[in-house]
């Protein structure tokens, strides 16, 4: 199949004080439509830091990120909010659902914020909630929802609004190991039958044995598992 993400020779540098960390160096990494891979890492090794720049909320000290074929690295500010919004799926460690939202109500958000019409967003929404196996719970706050609960509705917001990509940073680490298994085969199950393309950064070892390819982030570099 095609390839949806072109990475080449992407490098990330911060400033600490006087000195420059190199947190990614010379990064080369293709993925093709459909694909799953997966990143493992020790905690600073660069995992989050490489997903945020895919998905446009960080910038690249050098190299180029193709995604659809386009290099987000030239894309300006409103460029970069609409490719969020319209062809990424984000799903984080943290929920981040909006308390003073239900949970059909935080579903709908990202179509909402594009512009969707409300009855064909709603209807999409709910068979998410379906999918997930939440929608007798629509109308239940955050706070009315167990942690696993919380993060499957993370799952159905981003596949909201039919993303081509989901990026998925830790998505099980919060969770205890019953949790983390349901979360797992649906997120699996979703990212299969909905055709996407998928980067997850995870720690689970039975995670990243489920994928199509399986990379190591080490002291900036990446390398096959």
């Amino acid at each position: 199949m095609a390839e949806v993400v072109v990475i080449k020779n992407l490098k990330k540098t911060y400033k600490s004080g006087i000195e420059n960390l190199e947190v990614l160096q010379n990064v080369c990494l293709d993925v093709n439509g459909g694909e799953t891979v997966v990143i493992t890492g020790e905690s600073g090794s660069g995992k989050s830091t490489l997903l945020n720049l895919i998905g446009g909320l960080d910038n690249a000290t050098e190299g180029v990120i193709f995604v659809d074929g386009r290099d987000i690295c030239r894309l300006n500010e409103h460029e970069l909010t609409d490719y969020r919004n319209r062809y990424i799926g984000f799903i984080f460690q943290f929920h981040y659902l909006l308390n003073d939202f239900n949970a059909l109500e935080n579903v709908l958000i990202p179509a909402l914020i594009r512009g969707d019409r409300y009855n064909s967003a709603e209807s999409r929404a709910l068979t998410l909630l379906s999918d997930v196996g939440l929608k007798e719970h629509r109308h239940r706050y955050p706070a009315e929802l167990s942690g696993g609960e919380r993060q499957r509705i993370a799952v159905a917001r981003a596949l909201m609004n039919e993303p081509p990509l989901i990026l998925a940073d830790e998505p099980l680490g919060n969770l205890d190991e019953r949790n983390s298994k349901v979360v797992e085969d649906i997120l699996f199950t979703l990212v299969e039958k909905y055709k996407k393309t998928m980067v997850l950064v995870t720690h689970d070892p039975e995670a990243a044995g489920r994928s199509g390819r399986h990379y190591k982030l080490e002291h900036g570099l990446l390398e096959r598992a």
